[in-house]
C-alpha cells in the first residue's frame, strides 16, 4: 500500500511543521504557561490547522520535555524546574569549554568575520536595552564560538540546549538573566580567541559561564520563594 503524503500548505511546509512551529512560537511569547493545559482545539484554530498535527506536533515536543501528557486529561506544559535549569548550565559550561582546543585549532579569518558580526549584534542589543534581543544575539554568540569547532554532534546538543532555554524559561530568562558584568565577559572571550590564547579563552569562557549560572539559579531559588500572586505583579512590570 502506497505510504500517504502529508498534506502541505502553500509554501511547502507540511501541516505538522506549521503546528510545530506555531506552538514554538506561542511558547517563546508566553501565549502558553508553565502549568497550563493545553486547548487541542484552541491551538489549531490560532494556527490554521486541523487538531491532528497539533496533536503530531506536541508529541515532538514531549520528546523535548517541554510538554507532558497526562492518561485522559491530556498535554500540559511543563513547570519550570530549577535541577533542570542548573544541569543545561552546568552542560553547557562543560560542553563549550570542552571545545577550546579544537575552537583554536580550526580559527580563521572566515570564522572571526563570523565572530565579529555576532558580537557586534550582541553589543548593539545590550546599547537598545532590548533584552529578548540581548536573549537572543547572546545565544547565536556562543552557538557561533561552538561552531568554530566543526564538532556537528557537540554543536547540535548545544542548540538542543539553546532551544529548552527558549521554548521553556524565556520569560524568566527575561527577568533574570541580565548581568553588568556579561559585555565585559564576552570581549575578553573574543580578545582569547583574537589573540589565539587557548588557556585564555578556558578561562574566560570558564569564568563567563559559571558567573551566568549562577546568576541565573540564585534568581530561580528567590523567585520560587516568592508567592505566586507576587510573580503575577513582577511579570506584568515586563
Amino acid at each position: 500500500m502506497p505510504e500517504k503524503k502529508q498534506k502541505k500548505r502553500p509554501g511547502g511546509m507540511d501541516l505538522d511543521q506549521k503546528a510545530y512551529q506555531g506552538i514554538r512560537q506561542m511558547l517563546f511569547f508566553n501565549e502558553i504557561l508553565p502549568g497550563q493545559k493545553i486547548k487541542y482545539q484552541d491551538l489549531a484554530d490560532k494556527i490554521g490547522v486541523s487538531i491532528t498535527p497539533v496533536i503530531h506536533a506536541l508529541k515532538r515536543l514531549e520528546f523535548k520535555n517541554v510538554v507532558s501528557h497526562a492518561p485522559n486529561r491530556g498535554y500540559f506544559v511543563n513547570e519550570t524546574s530549577l535541577k533542570e535549569i542548573t544541569e543545561i548550565y552546568d552542560t553547557r559550561l562543560l560542553l563549550e569549554v570542552s571545545l577550546v582546543p579544537e575552537i583554536i585549532r580550526h580559527l580563521d579569518a572566515e570564522s572571526m568575520d563570523r565572530l565579529g558580526k555576532a558580537f557586534d549584534a550582541y553589543r548593539e542589543a545590550v546599547k537598545e536595552e532590548n533584552y529578548y534581543n540581548r536573549l537572543m544575539t547572546d545565544m547565536r554568540f556562543h552557538l557561533t564560538i561552538a561552531s568554530m569547532a566543526q564538532c556537528q554532534i557537540q554543536l547540535k546538543i548545544l542548540q538542543e540546549l539553546f532551544d529548552t532555554l527558549l521554548l521553556k524559561y524565556t520569560r524568566n530568562l527575561i527577568l533574570l538573566g541580565i548581568m553588568d558584568s556579561s559585555l565585559d565577559e564576552h570581549v575578553h572571550i573574543v580578545k582569547s580567541l583574537t589573540d589565539r590564547d587557548m588557556d585564555g579563552l578556558r578561562q574566560a569562557l570558564s569564568t563567563h559561564l559559571d558567573h551566568v549560572r549562577n546568576h541565573i539559579t540564585d534568581g530561580f531559588r528567590k523567585m520560587f520563594a516568592v508567592k505566586p500572586r507576587q510573580m503575577v505583579d513582577l511579570f506584568s512590570l515586563q
